[in-house]
């Protein structure tokens, strides 16, 4: 008994003594502190993102945080209800400076001069009045309380948007009266050219038929009416000159500047030999033949060109304004829409996160 208990005991309580357990006990005891501290870690990490992500999804300038920008947004608002108001009347007058405009090719389709020159003046008044307009209401919106770099954060999206809305809808009227004065004054310049030219062949022809009845006095009194008409159309035509070809224009004025000068070269001639065929009156009756023979049989193709560069002008203009007035009203159709789901004052505080 006393060997077993002294050798196998003894033996047993040599692998259960501290020295030999305590290695193990410390690996043990590592790992679980290892695993523990992982598991803080990861919770640490957690919670931190939890709050990153809430603290994200609460940002300033978005749904979920209304009420941190209403205060701005009811001020934009006011000043935006107001520009919404002036676009709305810019628009009507857009639409009316486009009626102008068809009203104006009519008239020049059917000759009525008349009509022509008071839908341009008009024209280009409302176009002045246009711009003078939408000067003041982009000023309006760069004024609108809460602009400038901390509108991200003072605003919400759908306040910026309407004001961008806007600033575009205004923008679309630029150089509308710049157009239109160019454009429409290119058409009262064929306009008056066509009626100058055909005055002048009119008036010419009546100053030959004076001289032929031996009215000498009254054929230079009409042929100078019909000279002063043609240094008109000469400055008319160098207006024109700067946008379409005209080198046809200037030729049918040559010829006819030629044949004024050929006339009153033979009448003063006739007048100088009272009733003698004198050299003079020989070389003046030529060069009024020759001038004659250069001259277009009538001014119907001169005028129809005219006719086509002032329609052609008015159609640009009629064209640019229409598509400015669609624009303008795609804006304003966009700032009169009913809103999706904005906020009202109540909800700001039902929809924040504690």
């Amino acid at each position: 008994m006393g060997g077993w208990v002294g050798g196998t005991f003894g033996d047993w309580l040599g692998v259960m003594s501290p020295d030999a357990t305590m290695p193990a006990m410390s690996r043990f005891l590592q790992r679980a502190a290892l695993t523990i501290a992982w598991l803080l870690i990861v919770a640490v990490i957690a919670v931190g993102g939890a709050g990153l992500v809430a603290a994200m999804a609460n940002q300033p300038a978005t749904p979920a945080r209304a009420e941190l920008t209403y205060e701005s947004d009811a001020a934009a608002t006011a000043a935006l209800d107001a520009v919404q108001v002036e676009l709305i009347d810019l628009a009507a007058d857009v639409e009316r400076l486009g009626e102008l405009g068809r009203g104006a090719l009519t008239a020049l389709v059917s000759s009525d001069f008349a009509t022509l020159d008071a839908a341009i003046a008009d024209g280009e008044t409302l176009a002045r009045a246009i711009d003078t307009r939408s000067g003041q209401i982009r000023e309006q919106l760069l004024l609108v309380p809460g602009s400038g770099p901390n509108e991200p954060l003072l605003w919400s999206p759908e306040t910026t948007k309407r004001r961008d809305v806007a600033l575009a809808a205004v923008g679309a009227t630029g150089g509308l009266e710049i157009a239109w004065t160019r454009l429409a004054s290119g058409s009262l310049v064929a306009n008056g050219l066509s009626v100058l030219l055909t005055g002048h062949d009119t008036t010419a022809g009546q100053a030959a038929k004076e001289y032929q009845a031996k009215k000498y006095a009254a054929s230079l009194t009409t042929l100078a009416q019909a000279q002063a008409m043609l240094t008109e159309a000469k400055g008319l035509r160098d207006r024109l000159a700067s946008t379409v070809e005209v080198s046809t224009l200037t030729q049918w004025i040559d010829r006819n500047d030629e044949y004024d000068a050929a006339l009153t070269r033979l009448i003063k001639a006739t007048v100088a030999a009272k009733g003698k065929v004198t050299q003079e009156l020989r070389d003046a009756f030529a060069a009024e033949r020759k001038a004659q023979s250069l001259l277009p049989s009538n001014t119907s193709g001169i005028v129809i060109i005219l006719a086509e560069i002032g329609r052609g002008r008015l159609n640009e203009a009629v064209i640019g304004i229409e598509q400015t007035r669609a624009k303008l009203q795609t804006a304003v159709d966009q700032l009169t829409a009913e809103p999706s789901g904005e906020p009202t004052e109540s909800e700001p505080a039902s929809s924040a996160t504690p």
